[in-house]
């Protein structure tokens, strides 16, 4: 046997007195161990950076998952280190907001296409419930909010109307879902609708703009029962039909348009 078997088969048999032993040493020892590792860091500082910076990249998505484990199963120890180390933790926080500010800044210019990609899949995944925090939140902070987004409007009034124009240009569909909502909503109607039926009367405009797109022309979603002759805006009263019938029936008739 080699001297090198010899130690690994040692290391096999005395596996807990060895972990044991150096748990002792380091227990003694703490102080000199410290002194001696922050000379090392400050003689090895760009190696250090260069190391760690390639081990990073070689296994980002095991760190990621391990940072995330230990965030989920350590919450209440996050939380009691932060409360022993606030002083110390918000001084490096203020120390440091210049170059965090510069390396937040550099990382979105440089990976702008990841973050909007991972900022939609989370909002997919977490819909209702940051529709719910947001509601929740401007409720409870209502008059806060008013100044704060009238400040807001009134110096992006420009940039927010071209924004909001783009946006009902390439979502016609969602346009007239929300002008429907909109009307039925004076109505007191579409708070009353359950979640099957708000999803059926979505796919109603999409099927409209599907049409629209594949066939060459206009179509409508039509109240066969208009909303001002006391018609509900739900699903059993919606009909998919082409725009030029739609217009000629106005709100005369209450008739179902047979394709």
């Amino acid at each position: 046997m080699t001297s090198k078997e010899y130690h690994k088969a040692y290391r096999e048999a005395n596996k807990e007195k060895i972990k044991n032993q150096r748990k002792a040493y380091r227990e003694a020892n703490k102080e000199k161990i410290k002194v001696k590792r922050k000379a090392y860091c400050e003689a090895n500082k760009e190696k250090i950076k260069v190391k760690g910076k390639a081990y990073r990249e070689a296994n980002k998505e095991r760190i990621s998952l391990k940072q995330e484990a230990w965030r989920k199963n350590n919450k209440e120890q996050r939380k009691l280190y932060y409360q022993a180390n606030k002083e110390r933790i918000n001084t490096y926080l203020e120390v440091t907001k210049e170059r965090r500010k510069r390396v937040r800044k550099t990382y979105k210019k440089d990976n702008r296409e990841k973050i909007l990609s991972q900022a939609k899949e989370y909002y997919q995944a977490n819909k209702e419930r940051i529709k719910a925090k947001h509601r929740d939140n401007y409720y409870a902070n209502k008059e806060i909010l008013k100044p704060i987004r009238k400040k807001y409007y009134e110096a992006n009034k420009e940039r927010l109307r071209l924004k909001q124009e783009a946006w009902r240009k390439n979502n016609p569909a969602k346009v007239r879902a929300m002008d429907a909502k909109r009307r039925a909503l004076e109505m007191n109607q579409y708070e009353k609708l359950s979640a099957d039926d708000k999803f059926v009367i979505e796919e109603c405009y999409e099927l409209m703009q599907l049409r629209t797109t594949k066939m060459g022309f206009a179509w409508h979603v039509d109240h066969i029962i208009p909303l001002s002759k006391g018609g509900l805006h739900k699903p059993t009263n919606l009909q998919v039909v082409p725009a030029t019938w739609n217009l000629q029936k106005n709100n005369n008739h209450q008739e179902k348009w047979i394709g």
